[in-house]
């Protein structure tokens, strides 16, 4: 039990260390963002739009509509900075925004049928000899399965 307890103590030592010689300590403060998006953002603005990932020092926010990408807009500066002066070791230079995209079709999914069209034999076969190239008799079988389905599965 001693041995385990000092294992994790010396891993407790260990981990500080190694994110700050990695580089990793800047990186985590940006992301407290994603954790504390609701308490630095209004109620209202949390409801409608979340933090999607940053790339370079940037954040992109996936909002609900274009009125919304417009409004934040707008506040792109005092929100930058609300988001800054949340943060330690780093700062975000920027904001990018995006509209989340739509998860339903026009169609209502319950309408939505899939129908089966196996494609074309000669297609097949054409398939399969490219894939005889893969050594690995199961990732071969699974590579062929895999686009069978996707040319003989189609949404309507």
């Amino acid at each position: 039990m001693k041995k385990k307890k000092a294992t994790l103590e010396g891993l407790n030592a260990l981990l500080p260390h190694f994110s700050r010689t990695q580089g990793w300590e800047e990186q985590l403060d940006l992301h407290t963002v994603f954790v504390n998006w609701e308490e630095l953002v209004d109620e209202d603005t949390a409801v409608h739009c979340q933090p999607l990932k940053i790339v370079k020092k940037v954040l992109w926010v996936e909002v609900e509509n274009s009125a919304w990408l417009q409004q934040l807009q707008f506040q792109t500066v005092q929100l930058l900075a609300i988001l800054n002066d949340s943060l330690q070791r780093s700062k975000l230079i920027g904001l990018r925004f995006c509209i989340a995209e739509q998860r339903q079709n026009s169609k209502n999914e319950k309408d939505v049928v899939l129908r089966y069209v196996p494609p074309p034999a000669e297609e097949l076969e054409a398939f399969e000899k490219q894939a005889a190239t893969i050594v690995d008799k199961d990732a071969r079988e699974a590579l062929v399965r895999f686009w069978y389905l996707s040319k003989a599965c189609r949404k309507e």
